[in-house]
């Protein structure tokens, strides 16, 4: 299942994603927890350690994967790329475990008026197509404030 947890800020989003993600786990679930909101907290809510979560790279950091896969340069404006570019090594290469669930982190533009983060959202979008849960497997993605993904 695939479920993504949306909605305004402040009212949750993070911490319903990191319960569920890590009941999910305890009950046998494979479960990969992705981080789509700028204001990145999941790792904090699934327990991960403070100084490892600072180890995570964000998707949105990964300038040379991001380009090599969408064809595209981050933080560039307009411009066209890939709808449907490479993700299925991107899990279990650029995760890391907490407690059984698997922590991807889109990331966020570093600073206002750098570009748009498209690429990286197509990158994550491409990822959510192309992982083919079964019974037994979840991604539980933790979004951004607003309706606008």
């Amino acid at each position: 299942m695939k479920i993504a947890i949306t909605g305004k800020g402040g009212v949750g989003k993070t911490t319903i994603a990191a319960g569920l993600a890590r009941y999910l786990a305890k009950e046998g679930f494979k479960v990969i927890a992705i981080d789509a909101d700028p204001d990145a907290n999941l790792a904090s809510a699934l327990g991960i350690d403070p100084e490892e979560a600072l180890s995570i790279t964000p998707l949105a950091r990964m300038s040379e994967l991001i380009a090599e896969r969408t064809g595209a340069t981050p933080g560039t404006l307009g411009g066209f790329f890939k709808l449907n570019p490479k993700v299925d090594d991107i899990p279990d290469r650029f995760s890391i475990d907490a407690n059984g669930v698997k922590l991807l982190v889109l990331g966020t533009i570093e600073k206002g008026g750098s570009g748009c983060i498209c690429p990286e959202s197509t990158l994550l979008k491409a990822l959510l197509k192309h992982v083919i849960v079964r019974r037994n497997e979840a991604v539980i993605l933790d979004m951004e404030a607003g309706i606008e993904h």
